[in-house]
């Protein structure tokens, strides 16, 4: 392996380290937003185990398309350096750029589903007050009925022996 194929793994491992920074700081402050009865938030230790098991299989997958398979020492330290590097010089820029698209992207989708949600509720509710209206008069008869059925049987019915 040449100089300048080493130099480029680096720099590689780094990228995937910086990388990985950004995606365990994003679960970080997304777990941190959530409702405590959230599902995830509950189980937030868990769940961050099982995306560093992720990401470090993917890192391993990268090492192996890159140099074939080969890991040297220099791997594990760029790779670290790569997250240390996103926590000091690249978290607020992530963070920044996560927001813009928080707010650019994500927010109007979900208010959108939320404008369809209420359309569809408010739907719902017009056709079951339609559907109230159409029976009100069939409701008054069945509740003298009822009443003149309940005072005859009723105490009778369910009494206690």
């Amino acid at each position: 392996m040449t100089v300048n194929e080493q130099f480029v793994s680096i720099l590689i491992m780094m990228t995937s380290g910086v990388l990985v920074g950004a995606i365990i700081d994003c679960l970080r402050v997304t777990t941190f937003a959530l409702s405590p009865k959230s599902f995830l938030k509950r189980f937030t230790i868990g769940f961050e185990l099982v995306m560093w098991a992720l990401l470090g299989a993917l890192t391993f997958y990268i090492l192996y398309i890159i140099k074939g398979g080969e890991w040297r020492l220099i791997d594990p330290i760029a790779q670290i350096s790569g997250i240390l590097l996103y926590e000091s010089l690249f978290q607020p820029l992530f963070r920044f750029l996560g927001r813009i698209v928080l707010y650019v992207v994500i927010n109007p989708i979900i208010l959108f589903f939320k404008f369809i949600f209420s359309i569809f509720r408010k739907l719902i509710l017009l056709i079951m007050s339609i559907i109230l209206f159409i029976l009100s008069p069939f409701r008054k008869v069945f509740t003298k009925w009822y009443s003149k059925f309940h005072s005859k049987f009723g105490k009778s019915i369910f009494k206690k022996s």
